[in-house]
């Protein structure tokens, strides 16, 4: 049997188990299922209207529209491990925000294996900088777009973070002015030790490119941590590193780690009015 250390004190074994969230659950389907029923729910009761950002297939993002003109938009990234999910599983908090005052916007983007997690990156500042140009259309503030993201989803915000976006978009750079990260990684290099990099492919490049522990932040804004109490230790663990390296750059930072919560169901308490993650959503958006 090889002990060897890949990562920190783990093994091959230990780091694969570490970076397995879908071993963490009898069956993650349950969860996706459960988010895809909500999206549905969304789009039967609330204004929501499909755009394209950009000429690719997947270029495509969904906007649930607030109820009054001038709203913050607060864009939600998907999780999946970069190769699941889409927009039709991302709208599940768009009753809760949009009935708060928010528009809320879920993009698609190309998944591996048909791209890698830097272009993702790419794609989703795109996506972004299309709203910024955009959005007033539809009733929402381009001077107030924040973002949240969930386990791979929240890599991507975190790419987004590291963008200079007057440099590459002629776009302010203070242009998102918040940042909701959950259950996610800040650094990729126990992505690409362990099994997951069959299909990521990653490189050396790619993990500095990507992972914001490694990379200077372009954007200075608060930023709301969450994991569930069910997460694995290395999860956790990157998610306080996360934390810390933000609050050292001069960002307020607040932290939850979610009782009772698993890597799936986590992200339906950032969805739920009743719970402080979600009120300090709003807090972070100057809404209610």
């Amino acid at each position: 049997m090889n002990t060897a250390k890949v990562w920190r004190d783990f093994d091959q074994a230990e780091l694969d188990r570490q970076y397995n969230s879908r071993g963490t659950v009898p069956d993650h389907m349950v969860y996706v299922r459960d988010y895809a029923e909500r999206t549905r729910a969304a789009k039967a009761s609330l204004a929501w209207s499909e755009f394209a950002y950009g000429e690719g297939p997947a270029d495509r993002l969904d906007v649930y529209r607030a109820l009054k003109p001038g709203a913050p938009v607060l864009v939600f990234l998907h999780g999946g491990d970069w190769r699941a999910l889409s927009k039709e599983e991302s709208g599940f908090g768009a009753q809760a925000f949009v009935a708060a005052g928010a528009t809320l916007v879920a993009p698609d983007f190309s998944l591996v294996p048909d791209t890698n997690i830097p272009a993702m990156g790419a794609q989703v500042r795109r996506a972004l900088a299309w709203l910024w140009q955009n959005i007033a259309g539809e009733g929402g503030d381009p001077a107030r777009i924040f973002v949240a993201g969930h386990s791979s989803g929240a890599n991507l915000v975190s790419q987004l973070l590291t963008c200079d976006w007057a440099r590459d978009f002629r776009a302010p750079a203070d242009l998102v002015k918040g940042a909701v990260f959950m259950s996610g990684l800040g650094d990729l290099e126990p992505v690409r030790l362990s099994f997951r990099n069959q299909w990521h492919k990653l490189d050396e490049a790619m993990v500095a490119e990507a992972s914001l522990l490694r990379r200077k932040p372009a954007t200075a804004c608060p930023m709301i941590l969450a994991y569930g109490e069910h997460e694995t230790d290395d999860y956790k663990r990157q998610g306080r590193e996360v934390e810390a390296y933000w609050a050292v750059q001069g960002n307020r930072t607040q932290f939850f780690e979610l009782a009772g919560r698993n890597h799936f169901d986590a992200v339906l308490e950032w969805a739920d009015p009743a719970s402080a993650l979600f009120r300090a959503t709003l807090a972070m958006m100057e809404l209610g």
